[in-house]
């Protein structure tokens, strides 16, 4: 994999939000700031970086707790982890 997949990924998920609001411009921001970050600290970890598809999972499961408010089961450690980062982010976020 080549390290600025997941940039280029979270670039064309970004044509989608262009014209969203300064809110979802910050939300979107955290979630690619947040996903390199744990991709970096698992490849210092493990030598193994976060994929393109488990960050595809991590964003589908995402959105479904967002609209479900409960997180799906049987998720892959790597994208449960990277959800549950978001999902702490966003919290922080909130009540700050």
């Amino acid at each position: 994999m080549k390290d600025d997949d997941i940039a280029k990924l979270f670039a064309r998920l970004a044509e989608h939000f262009k014209d969203a609001d300064d809110n979802t411009h910050r939300m979107f921001a955290m979630l690619v700031k947040t996903t390199l970050r744990f991709r970096d600290m698992l490849i210092e970890k493990t030598g193994i970086p976060l994929t393109v598809g488990e960050t595809q999972k991590a964003l589908d499961a995402f959105m479904e707790v967002l609209k479900k408010r409960r997180i799906p089961p049987n998720l892959d450690k790597n994208v449960h982890d990277l959800l549950i980062l978001w999902l702490e982010e966003l919290r922080t976020t909130l009540h700050h």
